[in-house]
């Protein structure tokens, strides 16, 4: 039952995924996008990661999200037309990353087989608070900090911009 729900998640997540670079409306991505990450949270609820799939929901799908969709109505990004058209090169993008993961898979199945009889050995601590903590707060914390700032710094810069448009425009 696991492997058919992870692989409808999955089917979820990659169409909501072309979707979000799909659509012209920005509003209408950021939504997409949000599809695309409650997918992702039910994936690592499949792979037993539960305290990730909650902050994957509580994080991304929620505070992040949050932030693009008032930065999107902040910059009043709105006019944009509506409807769904395929743009031609976000397609073609997305058929090469099928296609470069299609023959990534097929050189990994055929190299080395994955299904066995005996799962692989997970951590006890795999997906877990503590677990999470000592890799997020340890090994990567540079890292971490550094988005932390990018994202800030995005922010700041999309209300910078706004401010001046309506400034000018004499709002």
């Amino acid at each position: 039952m696991e492997p058919i729900l992870f692989a409808v998640l999955a089917a979820v997540a990659l169409v909501a995924a072309v979707a979000t670079i799909a659509w012209r409306n920005p509003l209408r991505s950021a939504f997409s996008l949000i599809v695309c990450l409650f997918a992702l949270a039910g994936m690592f609820v499949t792979l037993f990661a539960h305290f990730l799939a909650a902050m994957q929901i509580l994080v991304y799908a929620g505070a992040i999200m949050v932030l693009f969709v008032f930065v999107i109505m902040l910059l009043d990004l709105s006019g944009h037309g509506s409807e769904l058209k395929l743009r031609i090169l976000p397609v073609l993008g997305s058929l090469a990353v099928l296609a470069v993961a299609g023959k990534f898979a097929k050189t990994v199945l055929s190299t080395h087989p994955l299904v066995t009889d005996v799962p692989p050995a997970v951590p006890d601590s795999f997906g877990t608070v503590p677990g999470v903590a000592e890799l997020l707060l340890g090994q990567f914390l540079l890292p971490f900090e550094l988005v932390s700032l990018l994202l800030l710094v995005a922010v700041v810069g999309a209300v910078v911009v706004a401010r001046r448009r309506f400034w000018r425009e004499g709002k």
